[in-house]
């Protein structure tokens, strides 16, 4: 559940001297003119590991239909979840990282 303490918490630590810079750069190498620079998704299958991959079916900033790409990787859609499904849904979240732990 996102609470107001919840943001308030998220913007300290946005204002934290330098953090912006190192969020800025991070967001340049990753997404270089604003577009991804690395597909990943696709290379899951090729670690050699089970791989859980958990989104949230009302995910705005990455659409859960970019699930079907991570080839090789159990996925789980969260129904009623966002972007933050951690968050939004963690009880469930913890539910599928304890099942999936004990399978590996």
């Amino acid at each position: 559940k996102v609470t107001r303490q919840l943001v308030e918490d998220l913007l300290k630590f946005k204002r934290l001297d330098g953090v912006e810079a190192v969020l800025g750069a991070l967001a340049e190498a990753a997404f270089k003119d604003g577009r991804q620079q690395a597909q990943l998704a696709g290379e899951l299958g090729r670690l050699g590991i089970p791989v859980l991959v958990i989104w949230g079916a009302e995910d705005k900033i990455l659409p859960a239909s970019h699930a079907a790409n991570a080839k090789g990787a159990r996925t789980e859609v969260i129904e009623g979840a966002g972007h933050m499904v951690q968050m939004e849904a963690a009880a469930r979240v913890n539910a599928l990282l304890k099942e999936h732990l004990a399978r590996a």
